[in-house]
């Protein structure tokens, strides 16, 4: 996984789920796209050091989009949400996670209501994964999710009736940070 350039700045304050605050090194105030809508308890607190990658559009309402966050203890965290589903996308198509070997990796795929992150499939064979991000640690254990979600539910549920049907379904969930040693639901 490559990052583009990225620009260093200091977190302000999010001013809505998406939007956040920041001061670039020059001094200069600007707004980010936050892209996740997790609290990011931990991952995202006034004074620390972010990392922006500036945005392709000269037309979108943000210049930038967080990518980093700088942690109490200096490590780094991906606060993109869809990094995490990139990283598995990468993982599966080099062949490097044994569980998810499948030929054809289709990504986004609408079941209902629902888009799911991946369908994967080998001959007659189905296994749907939907991609979860953790971005909130405690004492070493990576935790999700970091708020309440009724949404995420819903994907446990369709996952559930997938299953029920005859095809695989897997969770999977990406720490998004180093300090995470294990997983746990929260």
């Amino acid at each position: 996984m490559q990052f583009p350039t990225l620009i260093p700045a200091t977190f302000i304050k999010r001013n809505n789920r998406f939007i956040a605050g920041v001061q670039l090194e020059t001094g200069r105030l600007a707004s980010a796209f936050v892209p996740t809508t997790g609290r990011l308890t931990g991952a995202l607190r006034p004074g620390c050091r972010v990392l922006l990658e500036p945005a392709d559009d000269p037309n979108r309402k943000t210049a930038y989009t967080l990518v980093l966050t700088e942690l109490e203890q200096g490590d780094l965290c991906s606060v993109n949400a869809i990094m995490a589903n990139r990283l598995f996308y990468e993982a599966v198509i080099n062949g490097h996670l044994s569980a998810f070997e499948y030929e054809q990796v289709e990504k986004e795929v609408t079941l209902g209501r629902s888009r799911l992150d991946f369908r994967l499939t080998q001959g007659d064979q189905v296994c749907w994964v939907e991609v979860k991000s953790v971005t909130y640690v405690r004492d070493g254990v990576g935790l999700f999710p970091d708020a309440p979600t009724g949404r995420g539910r819903r994907y446990l549920v369709e996952l559930a009736k997938l299953v029920a049907s005859g095809d695989q379904a897997s969770a999977v969930f990406i720490a998004q940070r180093g300090d995470a040693a294990r997983f746990a639901p929260y």
